[in-house]
This record gives structure tokens, C-alpha cells and sequence, in this order.
């Protein structure tokens, strides 16, 4: 990761110079907005996180109360819950590589975990 964002600062440092200063603003503006994205969702997923494990708690409690014949299908949705977080968490560490160009499937990767949190959430 680290590697990818002084790449990143190199590159974008080689275009400011080779371009003008109306052209060096939008890519600036590109930057900012792309830094401000990639924070939105951070928060969101974070976010997401902290609500899985609240859940988490719920039915680890619930497991605990719960007859045999629901222990089951509580411990399927407590490995569920633990696979989404665990894809979220990767998304997390893959969002400080997401590109500009690539963003829009990354996102979509992430929305797609979200729905399926969501409707596990409900």
C-alpha cells in the first residue's frame, strides 16, 4: 500500500508540472474528491463494522439461552456475519489502492456486501 501511494504522489507530481494551471487544478480537484470519497466510505464501512459486532453479541448471547434445535441455525447466521465482516474488513484494506479508474467496481463490491449485511441485519 505504501508503495502505491508514493507511486501515486509521483505521478501525480510528473503531471502537475507538464500541465497548465487550470489543468493542474482540476487534477487537484480529482485528488481532493477521490480523497473525500475513499473517506465516505471508510466511515461507512466502519460504520458497518461496529454493527456486526453489535449482532454478533446479540446472537452470541442468544446461542447461549437457545435450545438445541435453534443452536443450529443461530450459529449459521453467526458464520454468515463473521464472513461479510471479514470481506468488509478486506475492502478496508484494499480501499488506500482503489484508483480513480477502478473505483466504480470497487464500490460496487462493497455496496453488494452491504446489501447482503443489511438484509442479515434486519
Amino acid at each position: 500500500m505504501r508503495f502505491s501511494r508514493v507511486l501515486f504522489v509521483l505521478i501525480m507530481s510528473a503531471l502537475l508540472f507538464s500541465c497548465s494551471n487550470e489543468q493542474k487544478d482540476d487534477i487537484r480537484d480529482m485528488g481532493e474528491e477521490m480523497r473525500k470519497q475513499k473517506d465516505e466510505l471508510q466511515s461507512e464501512i466502519n460504520e458497518a463494522i461496529e454493527e456486526i459486532d453489535a449482532k454478533l453479541e446479540e446472537l452470541k448471547e442468544e446461542l447461549a439461552e437457545a435450545s438445541e434445535d435453534s443452536k443450529e441455525s443461530i450459529q449459521e447466521e453467526i458464520d454468515e456475519l463473521n464472513g461479510n465482516k471479514s470481506k468488509l474488513e478486506e475492502k478496508l484494506d484494499e480501499l488506500g489502492d482503489a484508483t480513480e479508474e477502478g473505483w466504480e467496481d470497487f464500490e460496487d463490491g462493497v455496496d453488494e456486501i452491504m446489501d447482503d449485511i443489511g438484509d442479515e441485519l434486519e
